[in-house]
């Protein structure tokens, strides 16, 4: 007779693999702003304001905390050139966020085959495209 499998302890899922993915990736915005990081515009970094303009719907105040969230986790770096004034702070992907690339584009993916209308304004198979989807949607 087969054992009996019992549930899963809260500190067992804590330590799941999918948890930790979705407890970093899972915040509010989170997604959205790393596919803003991956965008080809952004190789060489965005500042805040950059950020900011391309993701208006985000309150300044929920940015800057997921920001500081995705350096904590190794996800983005933050550079602050203090030679100039005031002092230049960009954002860049980690190798850890750059890691990110694929399953992103796999979710797009995932969205264009299964999200109905909602996603028929999409029209490429990675980020080249996305500022041509957001002018038409």
């Amino acid at each position: 007779m087969p054992s009996r499998i019992s549930s899963r302890r809260s500190v067992d899922i804590e330590q799941c693999p999918v948890f930790i993915a979705a407890r970093i990736l899972g915040k509010k915005w989170a997604i959205l702003i790393l596919q803003e990081m991956m965008m080809p515009e952004a190789e060489d970094g965005l500042r805040f304001s950059e950020i900011q303009r391309h993701l208006d719907w985000i309150t300044p105040k929920v940015l800057s905390k997921r920001l500081k969230e995705l350096v904590s986790e190794g996800i983005l770096n933050r550079h602050v050139d203090s030679s100039v004034i005031p002092p230049r702070v960009t954002y860049t992907l980690t190798d850890k966020g750059l890691a990110l690339k694929e399953i992103i584009v796999l979710m797009q993916q995932w969205g264009k085959k299964h999200g109905g209308d909602a996603a028929s304004a999409c029209y490429g198979m990675d980020f080249t495209h996305c500022r041509i989807c957001r002018r038409y949607s």
